[in-house]
């Protein structure tokens, strides 16, 4: 995590403590308060991750940079209040370098899969720690949870929270509970209902 004001007293400072934490290339940079992908750079080397901050720092003032993980992209929705249920597991496949904001809601190549093309003991882990993650973090309503399967060893690795998913027609969060058999009209009425629920309570 970098911080703009540490960034702009010393940036060479930021970029060198953060290229020997993650201690190899490629690394993602990404301002913490956006979504969609907005202002995320992967970094190849010591300059794009000087730039990459550089960029992200105009649209936060804090930044997160995070080492690259080659797997499945998967996501997960859960919905629910204090007995959460979690869905079928998702998978993205960007036919750019990375799920990009154009990837997400301009390129029509990218793909995705529901269920996930991992095994079913995977879908299984993901869901679990889902719940889990959704859980400890004392999230309400919904949220997607986002992670890795690796290539290498198929190890799940827990990537981040979505507490706003995209709701759209084209988002994950409701694809996944359409598979489940909750159409986009009842998962409204129950994400109404889980608002009442949590404001009453």
């Amino acid at each position: 995590l970098a911080l703009a004001c540490d960034f702009a007293c010393n940036p060479e400072g930021v970029v060198r403590t953060a290229a020997e934490q993650l201690g190899s290339f490629p690394v993602f940079v990404k301002p913490c308060s956006q979504g969609s992908s907005v202002g995320v750079a992967k970094a190849n080397n010591i300059l794009e991750l000087a730039e990459g901050l550089t960029e992200a720092f105009k649209m936060d003032s804090k930044v997160l940079v995070e080492e690259f993980i080659d797997g499945h992209e998967v996501e997960c929705a859960v919905l629910g209040n204090e007995h959460p249920q979690a869905s079928t597991v998702g998978e993205i496949a960007p036919t750019q370098e990375f799920y990009t904001f154009d990837a997400k809601y301009k390129d029509e190549s990218s793909r995705l899969y529901i269920p996930a093309h991992i095994t079913g003991e995977q879908l299984e882990t993901v869901r679990q720690d889902a719940l889990r993650v959704y859980t400890a973090l004392g999230c309400r309503g919904l949220s997607r949870v986002d992670f890795f399967v690796t290539h290498d060893g198929g190890e799940v690795v827990f990537n981040e929270l979505n507490a706003i998913p995209g709701f759209t027609s084209i988002s994950m969060y409701p694809k996944l509970f359409d598979y489940e058999g909750i159409r986009y009209p009842e998962l409204l009425d129950r994400l109404i209902s889980l608002a009442l629920e949590e404001h009453h309570g």
